[in-house]
């Protein structure tokens, strides 16, 4: 099997990417329920650059003329992917800070919760 130049650069990389991703899950900078679809996401053109018997094959089956093309629809399709489910993330994440915020308002209603006090301008180390 003979790499051609688009190959390489892909799989070198997607390889980064994994790299990168890998590196941002050991710091703990990616949230336990995103690691997973970062990884794959990362990991897709390693796997697609090395079978493009498979998805020229594919794409010729579609009608697709001009290959490369659909790996572009597919990229974006990932990329839509991706953000419609950040989206669903951030949403909830929304719902639940204002469910929060209502629950805290109700007790510094019935006098249960102190008001904040601290000094945000005053530096938080010391």
């Amino acid at each position: 099997m003979e790499f051609q130049l688009f190959q390489t650069v892909a799989a070198l990389g997607s390889i980064g990417l994994v790299g990168i991703v890998l590196e941002l899950i050991r710091r703990r900078s990616i949230q336990d329920e995103l690691w997973l679809p970062w990884l794959a996401l990362s990991a897709a053109p390693l796997f697609l650059s090395l079978s493009t018997g498979t998805w020229g094959g594919f794409a010729r089956s579609l009608g697709v003329i001009y290959e490369p093309s659909l790996l572009l629809a597919l990229g974006l399709l990932m990329a839509f992917a991706m953000l419609l489910y950040l989206s669903t993330v951030v949403s909830r994440l929304i719902r639940h800070n204002l469910l929060l915020a209502q629950e805290v308002a109700v007790l510094r209603a019935r006098g249960l919760a102190p008001l904040a006090t601290t000094d945000r301008s005053a530096p938080a180390d010391g």
